[in-house]
């Protein structure tokens, strides 16, 4: 495990954890028990877990991008 050297709020971190704020609020739903709501086979469990998987592939798209 490895502890972020950074201490200080940056708009990045305000807003992602809007962002992410915003979208659980939305969807009702943790994102860790999503993956287990998914052994319920409700369609919405699977749209949210689509649309997570969705938004961790475009941030490591973005993140190799700012780190080149």
């Amino acid at each position: 495990m490895q502890l972020p050297l950074k201490n200080e709020l940056d708009a990045r971190l305000i807003g992602g954890s809007l962002l992410f704020g915003i979208g659980w609020g939305i969807a009702g739903i943790c994102p860790g028990p999503a993956v287990a709501l998914l052994l319920t086979w409700h369609w919405q469990a699977l749209i949210f877990f689509l649309a997570m998987l969705a938004g961790m592939y475009f941030f490591s798209i973005l993140e190799s991008r700012r780190a080149s």
